[in-house]
């Protein structure tokens, strides 16, 4: 088993001129080449070792995706240190809880989050320095795409002095001379005057930004940039390469260690699973602080050779989708609704569209038509969540091949994956080679808690013992989940342990079956299904639902209706749920429910935060 550094470090040398990473600057496609990826993640490591970084320091990321996120990343495992991806979405408490329980020592991120990280700064001691991913900060009256325009024809000089092997001192001048109009266009020079910029708003912040400025303790990309050559540092593959912080779908997050070889272990699963190779092409758009993005959708690969285009948002998506034709694509059950949704609804906006997808005979012609527009051979991969099989039909009738995988940050992620060999709808495919799952305490219906074991399990959990020995037994990991394992080796996850609902006559009620139910209504956008307690020892099944208000306009008008009245929005979701119910056991079927005015609160990968929304009940 070897390092991630090892893997990439492989690829760097034998692709050197081809594209690893690309991004769109000013409207325009830019390729960045594995030459350029190597020496620039050489040199964030030389800056890193030349300012007294050492071997198993913690370097945290909060930023954006960008091949900048990508360098440094890269850059900090060589320079043996241990990567913190942080959540850019997070609140600046629970950032402040994660610098200080991972005990960053440098942490990298983006103007856009420099006011957060500057008013925590002096509350971490371990903190001896930050380093902006912008060449430098940008002012409130900066045009943004000027910036970027000039920050990308830095990297792309940078990356032909690298391809042209043009000695370092004689693209000096370039590269000051472009640092100069970047400063002539913002107005701005040194962080002493953005201090003066800051200071002018909120005196403490710019207090802290030029004492921070004045102890060398803050830094941009380019002044990070080492040009000395320093011996790599030479890292076992069991060493700690990431502490990756749960999205926090259960309460306060935890740091998940996980090793070199937890995630080489995992891409070389993933990669036999799918027969990947070079020709490999992603669209990079879930946050790459998630494990799901980060080791699937940028670390493989890079592994292998392959090509990484960052999408420009989740805007532009379809957009970039049609522009980029990836190979490999990573979403979650939203995104894949969405997908579904427009296609659908283009379809139907058409008249000729409409009639030849009406017909199976005519229907390959539009089939034809949409593989074209995403690319004929895309691999379509569901992670982060269960995906509605009346969502996986849907797409395959479109003639989109999906395939749903299961995964968790503990198990770097990948635990199972379905493949094109073996595919079947409602279960998340077979077990990885290598990785073992067991059920335990299966009921009657043989369905219990998801056990696994195998290279890709953690470590355990940073400086939280109890929380480690809570979850691994004898190098069993406890998943949380519930879970059967069919006799021909095929997985189907059926909720969490926490969420089981058991009813007076002793019935497992799964919430997240009755959810997926309940979700096929075109009114229903989001649902919960909990047990509600009727007397201590008697639980009702009751929902709380937050309509899609959209569908519901579309309706009322339909009706003759000016606007909808809440008796109206009641009827309406009274009739869809019961209509839902009809296809359950009576057992199953919900009692109650409530009505939502704003959306449930969510992690970055789009899951409900249910221990908020049970909190929120109890105060009630």
């Amino acid at each position: 088993m070897c390092t991630i550094v090892d893997l990439i470090e492989k690829n760097c040398l034998q692709f050197a001129d081809k594209a690893a990473l690309r991004h769109k600057i000013a409207g325009v496609w830019q390729d960045i080449s594995y030459e350029t990826l190597r020496i620039t993640s050489d040199r964030i490591a030389a800056g890193l070792l030349n300012y007294g970084f050492k071997t198993g320091d913690h370097a945290a990321l909060l930023a954006p995706s960008s091949p900048r996120w990508v360098f440094a990343y890269i850059g900090i495992l060589k320079a043996g240190g241990i990567v913190i991806p942080i959540d850019k979405e997070l609140k600046s408490n629970e950032l402040r809880h994660i610098l200080t329980d991972c005990e960053a020592q440098v942490l990298f991120t983006e103007s856009h989050y420099f006011v957060t990280a500057l008013e925590i700064a002096n509350g971490l001691p371990s903190l001896c320095r930050i380093v902006t991913l912008n060449s430098s900060l940008q002012p409130e009256n900066g045009d943004p795409c000027t910036v970027k325009t000039l920050e990308g024809t830095l990297d792309e000089w940078q990356n032909l002095e690298t391809q042209a092997e043009m000695p370092a001192e004689n693209g000096t001048g370039t590269r000051n001379l472009a640092k100069q109009v970047n400063y002539l266009l913002k107005k701005e020079g040194s962080f002493t005057s953005v201090a003066k910029e800051i200071s002018g708003r909120t005196p403490p912040t710019g207090a802290i930004c030029k004492g921070l400025a004045a102890q060398i303790r803050l830094l941009t990309f380019e002044e990070l940039l080492h040009e000395t050559h320093l011996s790599p540092v030479q890292r076992n593959p069991h060493d700690t390469a990431v502490i990756l912080y749960t999205s926090g779908t259960t309460g306060k997050s935890k740091g998940a260690m996980l090793s070199h070889a937890n995630i080489v272990s995992n891409i070389h699963g993933a990669t036999a699973r799918f027969d990947l190779d070079e020709t490999i092409h992603t669209l990079s758009f879930l946050p790459i602080n998630h494990v799901f993005e980060q080791v699937c959708g940028i670390l493989a690969p890079l592994s292998l050779g392959g090509t990484v285009s960052f999408c420009e948002s989740l805007k532009k998506l379809g957009d970039n989708l049609t522009e980029v034709k990836p190979t490999f694509f990573l979403g979650v059950p939203a995104v894949y609704r969405m997908i579904l949704d427009r296609v659908m609804k283009n379809i139907g906006s058409r008249i000729l569209s409409r009639f030849l997808f009406s017909f199976p005979f005519t229907r390959p012609l539009i089939r034809a038509r949409i593989r074209r527009t995403f690319g004929s051979g895309t691999i379509f991969i569901s992670g982060g969540a269960a995906l509605d099989p009346a969502i996986a039909k849907g797409l395959e009738k479109l003639g989109l091949a999906i395939y749903q995988g299961y995964g968790i940050t503990e198990t770097s992620p990948i635990i199972s994956a379905e493949c094109p060999q073996h595919k079947r709808l409602g279960t998340v495919g077979r077990v990885l080679p290598g990785v073992e799952v067991k059920i335990d305490h299966p009921n009657e219906e043989m369905v219990g808690e998801i056990l696994v074991k195998g290279p890709n399990v953690i470590q355990g959990y940073y400086r939280n013992p109890q929380a480690t020995a809570e979850v691994l037994e004898d190098g069993w990991y406890h998943t949380g989940d519930l879970g059967r394992l069919n006799t021909d080796g095929f997985l189907s996850i059926c909720g969490r342990v926490k969420n089981l609902i058991v009813t007076p006559n002793g019935k497992n009620v799964y919430p997240e079956e009755v959810e997926n139910e309940l979700l096929k209504s075109p009114y229903i956008a989001e649902v919960i299904v909990y047990g509600h307690k009727v007397d201590p020892a008697t639980e009702e099944i009751h929902a709380t639902i937050y309509p899609n208000l959209e569908a519901l306009d579309i309706y009322g008008r339909k009706q003759g209706k000016s606007s909808m009245t809440v008796a109206d929005v009641e009827f309406v979701l009274r009739t869809e749920v019961f209509a839902a119910c009809e296809e359950l056991a009576v057992y199953k079927r919900v009692r109650k429910f409530s009505i939502r005015e704003d959306e449930f609160p969510k992690t970055t990968t789009r899951k409900i935060k249910r221990f908020e929304v049970e909190a929120n009940k109890g105060r009630q």
